[in-house]
């Protein structure tokens, strides 16, 4: 994917892929509050590159590991949704922004 598409796509994902964590995936217990902070896609477009952050960094893994087992659920929820030729597989992370946040 190139220039302003590639910006679009992502975009779009991070809106999407924002609702579908906050409002349809079971989090673990004790997890009140993750964020898709970035989302980036892969050249080919066929990848999408999720960082998920926290309050807490156990908060981030625990939920990026829940999210992962459930990437085919997500993937077949932003099929529907989504009207592009190629829907983006979501693999999630953890953003530098939980591992470089001060920790009270």
């Amino acid at each position: 994917m190139k220039g302003k598409r590639k910006g679009r796509v992502e975009s779009l994902l991070k809106r999407e892929l924002s609702n579908i964590v906050t409002f349809e995936i079971d989090k673990p217990p004790g997890v009140n509050f993750i964020t898709v902070s970035n989302v980036e896609i892969s050249k080919d477009g066929r990848k999408a590159f999720v960082y998920i952050s926290a309050l807490k960094k156990e908060e981030a893994i625990a939920s990026i590991e829940i999210l992962n087992k459930a990437s085919g659920y997500i993937h077949g929820i932003l099929g529907r949704r989504l009207r592009m030729k190629v829907i983006p597989r979501p693999e999630f992370k953890l953003s530098i922004d939980t591992l470089t946040g001060d920790e009270h």
